[in-house]
């Protein structure tokens, strides 16, 4: 129970409260006192509940000192800014190859230019072999400790590279380097400062599939009579580039995430939207082994409802995104949130009401 000062001391706070919504919260809380009786006679046995949660760290921390004070860490903070960029290229390149795979028939061209393109994908891969290999050398040449989710996470960028775009440091997870900001601090406020900054520029990219999708199914002959052009290319490239966009922002606030799976449950739309062309590319591999014609026609067909689906979801995507900008809808979106956390709270809260009475049951018998 609740020592009376402290009792006194809230009585005093709700008094002195002129916050209606606070206010609100406290009222639907009391009403509820019967029923959260049993909580009370728990946390008397388990103090554990009533201990004060860890506050929320909005802070800045940006252009730290990164520890250099062995090889290992010395290593990874000179050439972590370099993989940025190698790991964008490497972006680029993937988004070119993943993208002209969405034809309906073989073209010479689209072929040459995804042969030179992986090609050049490949060779840029051995740098980051080295470079894995050069932390492995380090590390126990030194007797140097990797962080375990770190050094997880550079395994899986060797199976997808641009994934070591932004890099948490091999020793210190806490930081974590971002063009501009230099190696920072990875809390909820970077976080928040990243989406801030990139919400009005991921609109207008996703923007772009309007007129892809006005040339592709309406004008799409007059227009490639006026440039005398095959446009295919030139649209896969334009969506290239959305996809490059998406996964580039993804990746980026995956990385800086301290809560990587929430962040993902959050963003599934992204996450389809970035899976999609590798599905289409991983069947285009099984058809080629395959090599039979009808199998073939039917991947390409697969593949083009891929790219129809995906750009639905970008449409879908843009849309979305312009309505969190209006006041009203953010309003809403929020309250269903509170909402929703609230019955989630409720129903934590009678997990442990049941819980005590199983464990006060095992006591009585």
């Amino acid at each position: 129970m609740m020592e009376n000062g402290s009792k006194g001391k809230l009585i005093e706070k709700i008094q002195n409260c002129d916050n209606p919504y606070l206010l609100k919260q406290l009222e639907a809380l009391v009403n509820r006192e019967k029923a959260l009786d049993p909580l009370g006679n728990f946390s008397q046995e388990y103090p554990i509940l009533l201990e004060s949660h860890t506050s929320r760290d909005l802070r800045i921390f940006k252009n730290m000192e990164s520890p250099v004070d062995n090889p290992l860490s010395r290593y990874d903070t000179k050439v972590t800014p370099y993989f940025f960029y190698i790991s964008v290229l490497m972006l680029m390149i993937s988004a070119a190859i993943l993208n002209s795979i969405s034809h309906d028939e073989e073209n010479l061209f689209i072929a040459v230019f995804q042969a030179k393109t992986a090609a050049i994908y490949w060779s840029i891969w051995f740098v980051y072999l080295l470079d894995f290999g050069l932390i492995l050398f380090l590390a126990r040449k030194h007797n140097q400790k990797i962080a375990t989710g770190e050094f997880i996470f550079r395994i899986f960028a060797l199976a997808f590279p641009p994934l070591r775009m932004v890099s948490r440091h091999i020793q210190n997870i806490e930081l974590v380097w971002v063009p501009f900001f230099g190696w920072s601090q990875s809390n909820e406020g970077l976080l928040k400062l990243l989406k801030r900054k990139f919400s009005l520029p991921m609109i207008f990219i996703a923007l772009l599939i309007l007129p892809v999708l006005i040339v592709e199914w309406k004008f799409y002959d007059e227009v490639s009579t006026f440039l005398e052009t095959d446009l295919t290319f030139l649209l896969d490239m334009v969506q290239a580039f959305i996809w490059m966009a998406f996964a580039f922002e993804f990746i980026l606030m995956f990385s800086v995430s301290n809560e990587r799976l929430d962040y993902v449950k959050r963003n599934w739309i992204d996450v389809v939207i970035i899976l999609l062309p590798f599905i289409a590319f991983v069947r285009s591999i099984r058809l080629i082994k395959i090599a039979r014609l009808t199998q073939i026609a039917r991947g390409y067909k697969l593949r083009g409802i891929l790219m129809k689906a995906r750009q639905g979801l970008i449409f879908a995507n843009f849309f979305y995104r312009i309505l969190t900008i209006k006041p009203t809808f953010q309003i809403k979106n929020l309250k269903k949130q509170l909402d929703k956390n609230q019955r989630e709270r409720e129903e934590i809260e009678e997990q442990l009401i049941e819980l005590y009475r199983v464990l006060k049951a095992k006591k009585a018998t």
